[in-house]
């Protein structure tokens, strides 16, 4: 992951320098996240892609299970999007240049005013040039796989980005690649849901609460559906002898 992390985002780096396309880097995202997800032994699947294949810049609000999450959904995104990402990141080398050249919305999780600053140029420069973002909404990854509670202050900013938002429902990478085991890796099956996009009018019309339900009982109601069907086949496999 070092070496795939060093030499794509030294190609990134180098290129945004001269000429900072959105296409390019499009290209190596979707590059850097496939060499991780091959080498993490991920076997992802991906439904409701085309409910975005059009290409519209919007607003994407995503469970977090794994530091595969990026990853996942740069793939599942073809590459085009955007992350709120902790400001140590940025600090990085090559890695936290690529994000700042890409713009990219560093969050300061002590210093709400910093974080507040950053957000509001972000939604500055949305409005001038409209980017597909994604973001967390729990602010840290799951432990055993349950949706945490959201921070409010999220749906606040996709509504304020003029954006359709879309909840998106990651199952099954708490168990490939756990926050407690950074040194090890469970190769797995892991699900991408794309849920249907609330237009960036109807969200705005909600309130903050009204958006919040929305999206997390889109992303429960999928994380339910998950489970149930992890158990069906967990059950036949045992009917069939297998272990």
């Amino acid at each position: 992951m070092i070496l795939d992390v060093a030499v794509i985002g030294t190609a990134l780096f180098v290129i945004g320098l001269l000429y900072p396309s959105r296409s390019v880097f499009a290209w190596g995202a979707r590059i850097w996240s496939r060499v991780i997800l091959v080498m993490a032994g991920v076997r992802l699947t991906i439904d409701g892609r085309e409910r975005v294949a059009d290409g519209v810049p919007r607003f994407f609000m995503s469970n977090h299970q794994s530091a595969l999450d990026i990853p996942i959904l740069f793939t599942a995104l073809r590459g085009d999007v955007r992350f709120m990402a902790k400001q140590s990141l940025f600090r990085i080398p090559i890695f936290g240049w690529v994000l700042s050249r890409y713009r990219f919305a560093p969050i300061n999780r002590k210093h709400a005013r910093v974080t507040l600053r950053s957000l509001e140029a972000m939604l500055e420069r949305l409005k001038v040039n409209p980017v597909s973002f994604a973001v967390f909404p729990e602010g840290t990854r799951t432990r055993d796989g349950k949706l945490l509670p959201f921070r409010r202050g999220t749906m606040k900013v996709g509504q304020r980005s003029g954006m359709d938002i879309v909840p998106v429902t990651i199952c099954g990478a708490v168990d490939v690649y756990h926050r407690d085991r950074p040194y090890e890796v469970q190769p797995g099956a892991i699900r991408v849901v794309i849920g249907e996009p609330i237009p960036a009018s109807q969200a705005r019309a909600m309130t903050s609460t009204q958006l919040h339900d929305r999206v997390v009982a889109t992303i429960e109601a999928e994380l339910g559906a998950s489970a149930l069907e992890s158990k069906r086949e967990s059950a036949k496999l045992a009917g069939a002898g297998v272990s």
